[in-house]
């Protein structure tokens, strides 16, 4: 089975957040609620973030897209920017909706059903694309040429919807093509991690 890449540059954080300030709008027993944006008050990056400790929600919203995430728990602030900084797969499993969460690019996918399709031999990889697609190729390069642009009509923003074709020549050289198939290529939205590594440093900032 396929999961989706988790790997991003941590440095692309610093760079954005390089002038943030955080500042602490309120903080009660109930809520905490923090403005994060840059020193000169651009809204370029700027993210507000609620914490609801009684109920355990996490709202993000601002510039970056919005999200909610829920542990149904009392939670610590100090405990919520660890789980959602230093397990971002976690964190996703907890959001309950969100502006962006997932994308998809069709070389990743193509990869990912290149990876899937290892084992089988380069002739059945032609064979079968070739039979489904009604069109000759003449080498495997050609499958996955011609695959990528399949499966760039195949991508609805963040969802990625294989067409009959895709199915069909992936199904036949693998029965078990399901487990993997309509996973290949996600990959966590950028945005998230900038949630997640956003509050972790405003909430040092503050002391918290």
């Amino acid at each position: 089975m396929v999961s989706y890449n988790t790997q991003i540059d941590n440095t692309t954080f610093c760079e954005k957040f390089n002038t943030h300030k955080a500042t602490l709008i309120q903080d009660t027993d109930r809520y905490l609620i923090i403005d994060w944006r840059k020193a000169d008050g651009s809204g370029d990056y700027y993210v507000n973030y609620i914490v609801d400790k009684k109920r355990g929600s996490f709202i993000v919203s601002g510039d970056l897209g919005d999200s909610i995430a829920t542990w149904y728990h009392k939670i610590k602030p100090s405990d919520l920017k660890k789980y959602v900084k230093n397990d971002i797969e976690y964190y996703i499993s907890k959001i309950q909706t969100a502006s962006d969460l997932f994308y998809y690019d069709e070389k990743d996918v193509v990869e990912s059903i290149k990876y899937n399709l290892e084992d089988f031999d380069s002739d059945d990889i032609i064979s079968s694309y070739s039979d489904h697609s009604s069109c000759y190729m003449e080498s495997e390069d050609d499958v996955w040429e011609d695959l990528e642009h399949e499966v760039s009509n195949c991508i609805y923003g963040d969802k990625f919807i294989p067409s009959e074709l895709i199915v069909d020549f992936c199904s036949e050289l693998d029965t078990d093509y399901f487990e993997w198939l309509y996973d290949c290529g996600k990959r966590i939205h950028p945005r998230v991690y900038l949630w997640a590594e956003g509050f972790y440093r405003a909430c040092n900032q503050l002391g918290i």
